[in-house]
């Protein structure tokens, strides 16, 4: 196992990474400061020495964050990867009781890269 750490100190989830064999890693998010900790998985066609040199240390947006006071929405580049990106679906919603909670998502995105904000297809070179 391998702590990928955040630069963020407002982001106190926990991010890692599990070597599945030579080209198979899996990426996991502990979600910390909810009412009850999600845990996250995503299996990624890489190995664990790729994945390590994409994370920056940062998420970096991809939407405008939506935020009514009761659902805070917004989707986050995680790191790209020669043959994709990893993106992040963050969702906060107030409950009732006026505690939080979170149901977040982790994807790869095949063939797409995170530029400047935006996600866009990764072109082939001839």
């Amino acid at each position: 196992m391998n702590m990928l750490e955040w630069e963020d100190a407002d982001i106190p989830h926990r991010l890692w990474i599990e070597r599945l064999d030579r080209n198979q890693t899996r990426l996991c998010m502990k979600i910390v400061k909810d009412v009850e900790p999600e845990m996250l998985y995503l299996e990624l066609p890489v190995s664990q020495e790729k994945v390590m040199g994409a994370w920056q240390g940062r998420a970096a947006a991809v939407s405008d964050a939506y935020d009514d006071g009761c659902l805070y929405s917004q989707v986050r580049s995680l790191f790209n990867l020669d043959n994709g990106c990893v993106v992040w679906t963050v969702n906060h919603i107030q409950l009732a009781d006026k505690q939080k909670m979170s149901a977040d998502k982790l994807a790869f995105i095949p063939g797409m890269t995170h530029d400047q904000g935006l996600l866009k297809a990764i072109l082939e070179t001839a």
